[in-house]
C-alpha cells in the first residue's frame, strides 16, 4: 500500500493529470491492476487514502497542551509551517487543480480535497484555538475570526495565486515568512493583552 500511495504521489505532483490513471499508478507502483484494485476499491478511495496519511502528521502536532501564549505561538508555528507546506506541495496542488478540473465530471475528487483535506486541516484548528480560549489565552468569540484569517493568509491567498498562475510553488523560506507574518496578526489581534504582559 505504501508504494501504491508513493506513486500516485509521485504522478499526482508530476503535474500531469492526464497520468493519474489507476493504469498509470498500477504500473509506477510495479503491481498489476488487479493487485491494485484488491487494495482499493477506486481512485477516489486511493486519494483519499493518499490525503489521510498526510494528514495524519499533521494531528498529532496539536496532541500537546498549552498553558501560556508563548505555547501558543510555538505549537500554532509548527502547526501552520507543517499546514502550508503540505497544502502547498506538489502533490496537494496537483490535486487541487484535478479537483477544480473534474468538479463537474469527477465530483468525488472535489469532496476529497476540501471535505477531507481542507475542512479537516481548519476543523483541527478550530478544535485547538478553542481549547487555548478555554485556558483564557484568547476569547472564545475570536476563534472563528482567528482561523478565518489565518486560511485567508495562509492557505487561500496561496492557491488563489497558484490558480491564477502568478506562483507555482513556495520554498520553505517564503513559507516560513508568511507563516511569520500569520503569527505576528494573530498575536495582536487576538492573543489578550493580560496574558503576553502587554497589558
Amino acid at each position: 500500500m505504501r508504494l501504491l500511495l508513493d506513486a500516485a504521489a509521485q504522478i499526482l505532483g508530476s503535474g500531469n493529470f492526464a497520468n493519474v490513471t489507476m493504469d498509470t499508478i498500477a504500473r509506477a507502483a510495479g503491481i498489476s491492476k488487479k493487485t491494485l484494485y484488491q487494495l482499493v476499491a477506486s481512485k477516489e478511495a486511493l486519494l483519499s487514502q493518499l490525503v489521510a496519511r498526510d494528514l495524519s502528521t499533521l494531528e498529532l502536532l496539536l496532541e500537546s497542551g498549552i498553558d501560556c501564549a508563548e505555547d501558543l505561538l510555538s505549537e500554532l508555528r509548527m502547526y501552520l509551517t507543517l499546514w502550508a507546506r503540505l497544502t502547498l506541495s506538489p502533490l496537494a496542488l496537483g490535486l487541487y487543480l484535478m479537483a477544480a478540473q473534474a468538479r463537474e465530471t469527477a465530483p468525488g475528487i472535489a469532496r476529497i480535497w476540501y471535505q477531507e483535506g481542507a475542512e479537516r486541516c481548519l476543523g483541527l484548528l478550530r478544535g485547538w484555538l478553542d481549547k487555548a480560549a478555554g485556558k483564557g489565552l484568547l476569547a472564545y468569540g475570536d476563534v472563528e475570526p482567528a482561523v478565518e484569517l489565518i486560511d485567508a493568509l495562509l492557505i487561500s491567498q496561496p492557491l488563489k495565486l497558484f490558480t491564477l498562475g502568478v506562483q507555482q510553488s513556495w520554498s520553505d523560506e517564503q513559507i516560513g515568512q508568511r507563516v511569520d507574518m500569520v503569527l505576528d496578526m494573530f498575536g495582536r489581534s487576538f492573543i489578550r493583552p493580560s496574558v503576553t504582559g502587554l497589558g
